[in-house]
Order: structure tokens, then C-alpha cells, then sequence
């Protein structure tokens, strides 16, 4: 005892080195310490520098400081989170369209790329500005049994075809409204029309396909014999190789414009449907996909690949499927139904699952027709109505590419 006090009391601190007593640590030095020694103890507060086991999850654990992690959670990508889908479930407009005609094999109804809406009631074709909100008279009929039956709109919305119920084809510059062509190839009325560029299509009830060539006086490129029955639907492919027909008897003929003027023969044929088909609808984002809707017995909408000729979906409505028409934005497709509740349905792509319903209309969706920008699709109904939908939403607004940027040589005017 006396030999450790005296050792105590004979005892002088030790100096540090002369670099030691003048070092000031920094606050990022002083903050890592505190870190140490908080966190390399354990919940215990036993050391975690202590030996343990290769096993065990303390010595797989690995210290990161609080700087550290947040570097890494910059580094590490995240998942795009896709905004809520809201869809509007009401009608933004609704015109009225008396006498218009209630019948499955008739196109009464078409949207012009300069956003006119042509429309056929009774014995007269309208034309709605959509942006004017006017509506001017087009032509009118003095027989009452020669009734416009067919509208189709050139690709850049300045010509009008029109097909009468007497197998007549009017073509009309809607600009100085004016009849520039007249055509008669069918025998018997012309309840289906489209174009292709120069070349319009027109299906009769004779059960014909005639492809006329608008610049040398409608003359005949090429006459297919599609269907036994009068012709409900006529629409070519996005990419213009493909026509695709539905007809009365129930069948679909897909038929490739390239060996239309050798032969008259369908590149394919399907024979699902069980009864008269006049929805039909290329998709816009994958051209040899086609949609077709059955009629009041059927109800049924299938997705069929033109590539290999196969059903790729297909799902029950419960309800004749009157028109298609495909979202340019979305992958999505909307459907007009009669002989139930009249509706209107967005559904999703490729599964067809229902989204919403549309509700509005008192009789069956004859006719659909979608804007120039994809966003609001016009429905017309046996009810004399015609009434339009922002459904689809205003079209996505384009990413800055490198194109774009101000540092890209093909902003720089170079002198």
C-alpha cells in the first residue's frame, strides 16, 4: 500500500508530442468521432470491436456515416411513378342530330384533320367547326331515296367523299364547297368508305371492294369480291398496307395492298364472330394489330395479330359492339355498345379490362370519330344526339431531346 501511494505521488503526466497539443480537429473530424463512438457500441452498449463470430450479423454489419448513405441514395435510380389516371365520365358537348339514321351498315359520321366534323342527317351532310363552333350546309338531296349512306375525310382534311344509297360517289372540296367528282362502280348503296392516300376505298351492299384513283376521275385501281353479304365496315392499317372488311355475313377479311391488283384473294379470314361485324379498329401503335367488335347475338371484341392471322384477345361486353376506336397516347381502346344500357367503354390494352363506363346516351352508339389530336373522341346515337368525350386526354407534351439542347450543332448557324 505504501509503495503504490508513493508511486502515485512521484507521478507526472506525460507530455504529448508538439503536433498533438496544437492539432484542432475540424467539425467534419469531431462529427465522424461522435458517430464512432455512439454506434460502435450495441443496443447492450457492449463494444462492437469486440471478437465475434464469422456467423453472426454484427460482423457483416458495415458502418456507414450518415454522408455516406445519402451519396448512395443519389446514386441509386428511381422508379418513375406514373400520375393517377382521371378520366371524365361526363360529355364536354352535345348537338343535336335529327333524322339521323339508325342502321348497322352505314357510316354517318367522320372528323377531318382541319377539325370539321362532317355529319349526315336525312338527306343532307353538315359540316361542324369544332373550333368556330358553326355548322355549314354541305349538300342536300331532292329524292328522298337517294340519302347520303357513307362520309370519309381525306388524309389531310381538305376533300369529302360522300356515298349515296343509289351506289353513287360524290367527291367535294369542303374548302371552296364544291363537287369536284362523281363516281358509280357499285350496285347497290355505298355504306362504307375510306381513304388511302389517292386511292379511296368504298364497300357496297352488293358486297364489293372497289379501290378508285381520285387523281385520274375515280377510275378503278382494283374490284374485290369480299363478302356474301352487304359490307358494315371499311379501315386501312396506320402503315396503309392493309385493309381490313366486315360484312353481314359475320366474316372479317383482311386483305394486304400489295397484291390487290393481281389477285381479289384475302390475305386472311376469320370466322369467329357470330353475327354481323361493322367495329372495326387498327391499332395505332402496332399496325398489324386489329380490332373488331360482333353484333347484337355476338357482343364479343377479339384482337387479332394480322401478322400471323391469329386471336390474340378477346372478351364478352354482354352487348353489340358498335364502334372502336383506339387511344393514340395510351394503350387503351374505347367501345360503343347498343341493345343494353347504351354505353361507352374505355378499356385497358392488351388485357380489355374494364376502366369506366360513359353513360349519357338513350339509345344505341352508332358512330365514333376521334379529333385530330387524339383527345376527345364524338359519339353519335340513335337517340339523335352526338355528343363528345375528352376520354382519351390532351396528347403527352414531347421530352427535350439532345436535339433540343442549346449546346447541339443543329441549333449553331454556322456562317
Amino acid at each position: 500500500m505504501d509503495f503504490a501511494r508513493s508511486a502515485f505521488s512521484n507521478w507526472t503526466p506525460v507530455k504529448k508530442p508538439k503536433e498533438e497539443e496544437h492539432f484542432n480537429p475540424t467539425p467534419k473530424d469531431e462529427y465522424r468521432r461522435k458517430i464512432e463512438e455512439h454506434f460502435n457500441v450495441d443496443s447492450e452498449g457492449k463494444p462492437r470491436r469486440m471478437l465475434v463470430f464469422r456467423t453472426s450479423n454484427a460482423c457483416k454489419r458495415k458502418l456507414s456515416f450518415v454522408d455516406e448513405l445519402q451519396g448512395e441514395s443519389l446514386m441509386t435510380p428511381r422508379k418513375p411513378v406514373n400520375p393517377v389516371r382521371h378520366v371524365t365520365t361526363h360529355s364536354d358537348l352535345i348537338l343535336d342530330a335529327p333524322n339521323l339514321r339508325d342502321s348497322d351498315c352505314l357510316k354517318l359520321m367522320d372528323w377531318g384533320r382541319e377539325n370539321i366534323l362532317a355529319i349526315a342527317l336525312g338527306l343532307s351532310v353538315y359540316l361542324y367547326s369544332i373550333d368556330s363552333r358553326k355548322t355549314e350546309l354541305l349538300l342536300e338531296s331532292n329524292n328522298y331515296d337517294d340519302y347520303p349512306s357513307s362520309l370519309a375525310w381525306s388524309h389531310d382534311g381538305r376533300t369529302l367523299a360522300v356515298g349515296f344509297s343509289t351506289s353513287r360517289i360524290e367527291v367535294w372540296d369542303a374548302v371552296r364547297v364544291q363537287l369536284v367528282g362523281v363516281v358509280e362502280a357499285h350496285g347497290g348503296r355505298v355504306g362504307s368508305l375510306c381513304w388511302n392516300n389517292h386511292i379511296l376505298s368504298s364497300g357496297g351492299s352488293d358486297g364489293l371492294i372497289i379501290n378508285h384513283d381520285v387523281r385520274s376521275n375515280g377510275r378503278m385501281v382494283s374490284r374485290l369480291r369480299a363478302h356474301s353479304g352487304e359490307l358494315c365496315g371499311l379501315r386501312w392499317s396506320e402503315d396503309s398496307v392493309r385493309l381490313a372488311s366486315g360484312a353481314n355475313d359475320c366474316l372479317v377479311n383482311v386483305w394486304d395492298q400489295r397484291c390487290m391488283q393481281q389477285c381479289s384473294k384475302y390475305l386472311y379470314q376469320f370466322r369467329d364472330h357470330t353475327a354481323p361485324v361493322r367495329a372495326l379498329a387498327w391499332c395505332p401503335f402496332k399496325s398489324h394489330t386489329l380490332a373488331t367488335g360482333g353484333g347484337p347475338t355476338d357482343g364479343s371484341i377479339k384482337i387479332w395479330s394480322t401478322s400471323n392471322g391469329n386471336c390474340v384477345t378477346t372478351a364478352d361486353t354482354g352487348s353489340q359492339v358498335c364502334a372502336l376506336e383506339w387511344n393514340k397516347h395510351k394503350k387503351e381502346i374505347l367501345s360503343a355498345h347498343g341493345s343494353g344500357e347504351n354505353q361507352i367503354t374505355l378499356r385497358s390494352y392488351p388485357s380489355l379490362r374494364k376502366i369506366v363506363d360513359l353513360r349519357g346516351h338513350k339509345a344505341r352508339v352508332l358512330h365514333f370519330s376521334q379529333s385530330p389530336d387524339g383527345s376527345t373522341v364524338a359519339s353519335a346515337s340513335a337517340d339523335e344526339t352526338i355528343r363528345f368525350w375528352k376520354v382519351f386526354g390532351p396528347p403527352p407534351c414531347p421530352r427535350k431531346g439532345d436535339d433540343e439542347s442549346i449546346f447541339s450543332l443543329k441549333r449553331m448557324h454556322i456562317r
